[in-house]
Parts: C-alpha cells; structure tokens; sequence
C-alpha cells in the first residue's frame, strides 16, 4: 500500500479500477481491462493498426524513393523493418492475451521495454533506435485510436480516470455514470478538469507528477479529493477508515441542506450561496446541496460537448430548460448565463485556434466582438430564455469600458431585432461584468457605470495578478487568493460597487474553499458562488457566525499589513475559524 500526495481539488471520495488515458502528443490513449473473450478481438485490431502503419510507411518509402539522394527513407525502411519484427508484435500479442489489457496498453508496455534495452545499450547506432521506437509507438497508437475516436473507449464499467491530463472537451464527453473519480499528473486545483470534476460532483486529486507510472489498469485505488490523496494497493482496513471518512461527509452535507437557506449566518444574516454549472451536468443536485440559484452558468460547454456551434434553438432550450429550473429553487432565484467563453485552454475545433499565448489572446469578450453573428445568436438565445426565469448576462473577460460599450451597442441591436419581430424577453434583463483581469479591478469605478452587477472571477484575477498559470501543476503555488495584492484588488472591486450601488459575487472556486469563501463573504461580497457539493460545508461554517464575527475576521490580513506572505494571511484566517466555529475541523474534514 502506498499514499501519494497531490492537489486537493474536487472533494469527495472515491473507491474502484483504474482506467488509465495517457497522453501521447495530440494522441489521447486509453488503457484498461478487457471484458473476458475479447482478446483475440483486441488481437485482431492491433493486426489491423499495423496493417494501416505498414501502408502508411510504405507510402513515404514509395515517395521518397522518387526523390533520389534522399538518406532518409533508410529511416523508414528500418521502421517498415521494427514494424514487421516477430518478436515485438508476437510481445504485444502475448500482453493482450495474457494480461487481458487492450491494444494501446500493450503497445504502450512492450514499446516501453524496447526503449528501456536499446537505453541501456552501449553502442550509439543501438540508443539512436530509441527515436525509432518512439515514432512507430506514435504511427500505431495513432492509428489504433484513429485521432478522433473518443478518451473513454473501452470505458465500461465505474471507474477511476487517471491520466496526464485531460482537456475540456475530452473531460465533458466522458460519462458520467461511469467516472467515479480523476486522477491526473498535471492540472492545479483551478484547471478545468478541476472545475468540470466540481461541477459533476466527482472527487479530483491533481499535480500527482507520475501517477500513470504507478498504477495500471484495472488495479483499486482510494481517491481523497477533500484531503489530496490517492492510496494505491489498499488493504481492507485503509478501505474501512476511507468509507467511515464518506459517511461522515453525507452527514455534514445532509445537516447543512436541511437547516436554514444556505448562507444564513448565526444572527439571522445572509450571504446567498448559489452554484456553478455548465450545460451536461444533472440539475438535481443543486436543489439537494441547497443553491439558492445559479451564479455562474457556463456557456462554453454548449460548444466543447459539440466540438462545432450549435444553433440558436440548441442554445435557447438549453438556457429555457436552465432558467426554467432555477425559478424552483426559490422566489429569488436566479440564473447567471456568462456569454462564451472560450480560447485559453478552451479550444472548439473548427471555431476557434491554439495560439502562441492563448491566456492573453483573442478569447471571451475579445472573441465575441471578432465574431459579431455568434456573439448575435448567442444574445437572442439568451434573451429568448428571459422570458421564463430570472436570467441575468453576464460578459466575461471584460478588460476595459470599450469593450462593454461595444457589447451595450450588440445588444441594443439584439433586442431592436426580437421588438420587430415580436418575440417576448426581459427587457430589464439584468446586465453584468466579470471582474477577472487587473485592468478591470482597478478600473471597477468606471465598469460599475455601465453594467448591473460584477461577479468576480477569481480563478483568472488569481492567475493574471501572479503570471501564473492557473493549469500548470509547477507554479501551483502561485495561486494565492490571500497574496496581499489580490486582496487589495479584491476590496477595490467591492467598494466600487458599494460606491455605484451595484451588487458583487464571486463566481471563482476559491470561494469554495471555506477559509477563502467565508473571508470574501467577510469582506462584503453579496453572493458566493461554488460547485454544488461545497456548498453545504461553506453554508455550515457561515451558520456558526454572525456578521459581528465576519467584520472581525475581514480584519485579520488588514491588520496583518502587506509584509506577509498569502500563507501567513491564510494561516492566521484558518486559525481563528478553527477557534470561532465549533466543530470548523470535523466540517472541513
């Protein structure tokens, strides 16, 4: 039995079989188990993968050969040769067969052994053939995966997803049912496999560095998403305590839902807790975790579960059927629709494109304003969807007052456009800005004139406020929601809208962290805003205060002053929660 330490990134626990998705350049490849009587099935598609590299090599031997004076077809000449060589293959069958794993992992296994000896090889011409070796592994698994065949094949049974890392798109087209937790090298605890696992309500552990080294398909692990850990080879009693540590985390959930709204602090008081989610993810479990509504719905996954646009009528019964829900989560409800936000890590094939520094390239707002019909459709979908719930807009990425007088003036003739033809919205439909990169914190005085609402996204403001890569494992700790700076901004945003009469929220996950939640709730923010399953430790932690207590804990990091660390700050705030609210460690877990 072994612990590794990661990323507490999606709380939750998780028990089953591993199913391993490597990455391999843009190749993602699957691993796992066979179901007993398909080895020679499997056999047969590993024939054919080599039947389909061997033409493919063929092809450039027969082209090259075209050109004389070329050295270079001697290469593939000696991959043609690798290719056909009875050893490797007669390996790769053997695994398949023997250790009833499919195609991909035995490729992945054997070519993995080859490496090794040709490595260990004194002869230089023999540790040149470890190139050799790489590129027909990439020649193979790219034809048995056939590039767009889908990350979960051969997915059949509930399983752990353990992976380098995932993308969006392929995160979201994973099935539900069958994901019981992840379990990546990369990834931080703001990546967007770690929302998407929020969002779903999985358990996530991240930044493991080599868990797809360790384990391998089909082996039982134990995944702690609230505590960062993953047990391999567990015994029967590291599986006692892990299920007794489950039980206790239903039972804080069910005593928070079923005391008073989530968000009433001790004296009568409240800060409103709404949830995070995106299009694909069962709504039931909102109503069960206690949201009081939906503050940030996000769009883009209208986009990334398609892989292409989807049409105005996609787009509208997906907001309707959103705002349609939210009306019965309570008379105040509401829902918070961000416009598209793709770009960064949010590729959609065929719509937008990687760049050289796509955080600081044409996405969100930027893009929208590029792309004036889909930023149109978009709008007279969600305008549409006003017309049954409480809906409120809200664009993201907003780095200027030029780029939401832009918007205002897209808008405008949005709706002039739904008058004529008589179609029915909210023409007070609530209009706001998402508060996520510097220039719009400092600047917030002049944003809060123009719109209705900031809802602060604190995933991105984190990320630009330290140049830190919220996805990048190595700079993890970077992300400092307590960094004296981001706190400074932080208070100027929340004092803009006091000042315009505006009402603030966070959106951004580290609301869910119940040091960092309750400190914003502390610092004046109106709404806090979380994937679902936190919602109840948050709203249990605010039922143990009053906003006398509050007001004293907004204290801490301004009388600690700015020569400390987001670490002393976050310490000192931990402490004196663990001293004010009973239980605060059994809650927190």
């Amino acid at each position: 039995m072994r612990s590794l330490q990661g990323l507490a990134t999606a709380r939750g626990f998780a028990v089953g079989p591993v199913f391993i998705c490597r990455g391999d350049g843009s190749v993602p490849v699957p691993e796992y188990v066979l179901e007993p009587g398909c080895e020679e099935e499997e056999v047969l598609r590993y024939r054919r993968a080599v039947g389909d590299a061997r033409r493919d090599l063929e092809g450039i031997v027969a082209s090259l050969k075209e050109r004389t004076g070329r050295d270079d077809v001697m290469v593939f000449e000696c991959h043609l040769m690798m290719l056909e060589d009875a050893e490797l293959s007669g390996a790769v069958e053997r695994r398949i067969r023997e250790e009833h794993v499919n195609a991909e992992s035995a490729v992945k296994r054997v070519y993995a052994e080859s490496r090794a000896k040709f490595e260990r090889m004194n002869d230089p011409y023999f540790r040149e053939r470890v190139r050799d070796l790489d590129d027909l592994e990439r020649r193979l698994l790219a034809a048995l995966t056939g590039f767009s065949a889908p990350v979960h094949r051969g997915l059949k049974v509930p399983s752990i997803i353990v992976a380098d890392d995932l993308t969006p798109s392929e995160t979201v087209q994973l099935p539900r049912d069958l994901v019981l937790g992840f379990a990546t090298n990369g990834g931080s605890t703001t990546s967007h496999v770690a929302l998407l696992a929020r969002a779903m309500g999985i358990p996530a552990v991240t930044g493991l560095g080599d868990i797809t080294s360790r384990v391998r398909a089909g082996e039982t692990v134990l995944i702690d998403g609230t505590n960062g850990t993953v047990t391999l080879h567990p015994d029967a009693a590291s599986i006692r305590e892990f299920m007794d540590l489950v039980e206790r985390d239903r039972e804080i959930s069910e005593s928070a839902v079923l005391g008073a709204p989530a968000g009433t602090l001790k004296d009568g008081g409240e800060v409103p807790i709404f949830a995070n989610l995106h299009p694909g993810v069962p709504v039931g479990g909102l109503r069960e975790h206690g949201a009081r509504g939906i503050g940030l719905y996000r769009s883009e996954y209208l986009w990334l579960n398609r892989g292409h646009e989807p049409t105005e009528e996609d787009q509208f019964r997906a907001y309707r059927d959103a705002a349609r829900f939210t009306a019965q989560l309570g008379d105040d409800a509401s829902i918070t629709i961000r416009a598209l936000d793709i770009g960064g890590d949010k590729i959609v094939r065929g719509i937008s494109h990687k760049e050289a520094n796509p955080f600081l390239g044409n996405r969100s707002i930027r893009y929208l304003l590029a792309n004036r019909d889909m930023f149109k459709t978009q709008l007279r979908a969600i305008l549409r969807a006003s017309a049954f719930g409480r809906v409120r807009l809200m664009y993201p990425m907003i780095s200027c007052v030029e780029e939401l007088d832009e918007s205002a003036e897209v808008l405008a003739e949005v709706k002039r456009g739904l008058d004529a033809a008589g179609v029915a919205y909210d023409r007070e439909m609530p209009v706001g800005a998402m508060i996520e990169v510097p220039s719009a914190a400092i600047n917030a005085d002049a944003i809060a004139k123009r719109v209705d609402f900031f809802s602060i996204g604190t995933n991105d403001l984190v990320q630009y406020v330290m140049a830190a890569d919220r996805g990048n494992e190595s700079v993890a700790s970077l992300y400092q929601p307590t960094n004296p700076a981001v706190l400074w901004l932080m208070r100027h945003v929340i004092d803009a809208a006091r000042h315009r009469g505006i009402k603030v929220g966070v959106c951004g996950e580290s609301a869910s962290d119940p040091v960092v939640g309750v400190l914003w709730a502390a610092m004046g923010v109106d709404i806090l805003s979380m994937s679902a399953t936190y919602i109840p430790v948050i709203s249990a932690v605010l039922s143990r205060l009053t906003r006398a207590d509050l007001d004293a804990y907004a204290r801490i990091p301004v009388e600690m002053g700015n020569d400390v660390t987001a670490r002393e700050i976050y310490d000192r705030c931990r402490a004196w929660l663990a001293e004010h609210v009973f239980d605060f460690e059994n809650i927190v877990l």
